[in-house]
């Protein structure tokens, strides 16, 4: 089966990918498209060690570069329910579309990694975009891989601070938060 894995991040992914790679009846390739994370600096960070990763994996590696401050900006910054639901919904979406325009049977996401996210929303989005593009999701929880992708990646990718977007980095209060100057 083809799989398209959506990639947040290095770290989220690196456990998944090196999982996954050994699944003889599993094709996969990887997709970076995150439009909520800001400032540049950071979404450039976070690219950067996605190809990192994916190169040593020798990973086949899809990306999409977009700029989503503008609707972060101007609908979604009261809610945090709200924005997290449509960032989640704007990739799997993105995801999947193009899961489906490539040829692909399966699409997931590293989001399934995270002790941090939606776990539940995640799947019932993932399920909700696969029926959309006729395609199947690839559910697994990943979690139980979350300390190795953090081990695996300490030293070797960037490990962020922040979920993504402008709000979660006015949210965090991680000691080793870059400072950056957002608008």
């Amino acid at each position: 089966m083809r799989l398209l894995l959506h990639i947040c991040c290095a770290p989220c992914a690196v456990a998944i990918v090196d999982k996954l790679k050994n699944q003889a009846e599993l094709s996969l390739e990887g997709f970076f498209y995150n439009p909520n994370i800001h400032p540049i600096q950071e979404y450039t960070l976070r690219k950067a060690s996605v190809e990192d990763m994916a190169q040593g994996f020798n990973l086949p590696l899809l990306t999409k570069n977009e700029d989503g401050m503008a609707l972060w900006k101007e609908k979604l910054n009261g809610d945090k329910a709200l924005r997290c639901n449509t960032c989640y919904a704007l990739r799997l979406d993105e995801t999947a579309r193009l899961a489906k325009e490539k040829g692909f049977e399966a699409f997931t996401t590293s989001l399934l990694i995270s002790p941090y996210q939606d776990h539940d929303l995640i799947r019932t989005l993932g399920e909700k975009m696969a029926q959309k593009y006729q395609l199947k999701f690839y559910y697994e929880d990943f979690r139980e891989l979350y300390r190795k992708g953090r081990e695996m990646s300490r030293g070797k990718y960037y490990m962020q601070k922040f979920c993504g977007c402008m709000y979660s980095y006015a949210e965090s209060d991680h000691p080793k938060k870059p400072i950056y100057l957002l608008d």
